[in-house]
């Protein structure tokens, strides 16, 4: 009994290991990683194809369990989700550009599978005793992930970094990730690491990895992602019950509010860059009173906003997307497109909170609220692709799929009934139980 308990905890490392390699290798699918479009184009491709891969071949590998464990519980904001896709699918017929959304619609069709693969390669191997938590998951992985990048910075700062108003501001992230994404991607670390805290075994190390994420997200510069980081300290501070805690934290954070808004908020003094949001009011005024009118109701085709390639505002810069998600949605799919995701979007929230799992709640929320607020700012949840939409997507499959409770007691049967037989003495207590 105690040799196939160790063997049941070597395939879980096994698979934990597994999962967060291919985790890595999806987020660094979006980096780039060479000044060669054409290269880094094809190692964007390569890398995809492989994690995706790679996730069926664990499936096909334990395709028993998983055909029998796993079930749709609430399948709205995946319908949702994948009316959104349709929809866009059918844009190609009077978009502006057929090559440009359709390329956009392959390759978020192609991160909704692989959302749906690496959630459901999560739980049909998360179990009671192995402890395969998907919180633990991401920060190990976005935790790799941002020490490279630490490190990077060291040995070659001109990579890593990225020289903003004129050459005055470092900002971590270099040419290989937009800086606010990065910010965006260490928010989303955080939110898990903090969820996942009071299961981790290493709590110093887990600490460390905190200060590690909060240090490297100074480093970005990332006005959006700072406020996120301030959300989720407030979201999981009002979860204790402890008020000594509550208050400790809450004056740490207004202390350390002076030194935000003064070297991150506000760069070189200018408050005008903050007011217009780095340009982007003036644009968004621009698109909507110009552009919007032209296409109202079902816009310019999927992830376009203009009918050339960029949409050349009058007041503000020259823009190819729209650094807001929810405008790129009423700009490419137009009010059809946009009530689309506003139902979508409502229906995972609703979700959220209607879930009885206190820590898939939790944690979603601390992952979504990073989300929401680069969504913003950037390319977002339903914007061009990026790995936000990975993220948000898997929050999507882990409320909406579980255990199916029926096919689980058979199987905790079988196993109690095959454990009782070798071993009279011990009760079906000890059966495996299939956890979130």
């Amino acid at each position: 009994m105690k040799s196939s308990m160790q063997s049941i905890h070597s395939k879980a490392n096994g698979v934990a290991t597994l999962l967060v390699f291919i985790l890595i290798l999806r987020i660094v699918s979006y980096f780039m990683l060479s000044d060669s479009v054409f290269i880094t184009q094809s190692i964007k491709v390569s890398l995809r194809f492989l994690v995706t891969g790679l996730l069926v071949i664990i499936l096909i590998q334990q395709q028993s369990n998983a055909k029998r464990l796993l079930i749709f519980t609430n399948p709205l904001p995946i319908l949702f989700y994948l009316g959104y896709l349709f929809l866009g699918l059918c844009s190609l017929l009077w978009t502006s550009s057929f090559s440009d959304s359709m390329l956009q619609l392959m390759m978020d069709a192609e991160g909704l599978v692989f959302a749906f693969l690496f959630i459901k390669a999560w739980m049909i191997n998360n179990n009671a005793s192995n402890g395969l938590r998907l919180g633990k998951l991401l920060t190990v992985s976005i935790g790799i992930i941002i020490a490279v990048f630490l490190i990077g910075m060291l040995i070659d700062p001109a990579q890593f970094y990225r020289m903003t108003h004129g050459g005055e501001e470092a900002r971590l992230g270099g040419f290989i990730i937009n800086p606010n994404e990065l910010g965006m991607l260490i928010g989303v670390g955080i939110g898990a690491a903090i969820s996942d805290w009071k299961f981790a075994k290493g709590k110093l190390f887990h600490a460390l990895t905190i200060v590690m994420f909060i240090y490297a997200l100074i480093l970005t510069g990332s006005r959006s992602s700072m406020i996120a980081l301030m959300l989720i300290v407030f979201f999981f501070i009002m979860q204790t019950k402890d008020l000594r805690i509550r208050i400790a934290v809450i004056l740490s954070v207004l202390a350390a509010i002076p030194f935000v808004i003064k070297s991150v908020i506000i760069k070189q003094g200018n408050v005008d860059e903050v007011m217009n949001m780095t340009g982007r009011i003036p644009f968004w005024k621009d698109l909507l009173s110009i552009n919007f009118p032209r296409e109202p109701l079902l816009g310019y085709g999927y992830m376009r906003i203009d009918y050339t390639d960029k949409f050349e505002s009058i007041n503000a810069y020259a823009g190819a997307m729209t650094h807001n998600t929810f405008l790129q949605a009423l700009m490419g799919l137009g009010l059809v497109g946009l009530t689309m995701v506003l139902a979508q979007l409502a229906l995972t929230v609703y979700t959220i909170f209607k879930t009885t799992h206190s820590c898939k709640r939790r944690l979603s929320i601390a992952i979504l609220i990073p989300l929401l607020i680069n969504s913003f700012t950037e390319f977002g949840i339903f914007g061009e692709t990026n790995y936000g939409i990975i993220f948000y997507l898997m929050i999507v499959f882990m409320l909406c799929m579980e255990p199916s409770e029926e096919k689980l007691r058979t199987r905790v049967s079988e196993s109690s009934h095959a454990h009782t037989s070798r071993f009279p003495e011990r009760s079906s207590a000890s059966a495996p139980v299939i956890l979130q």
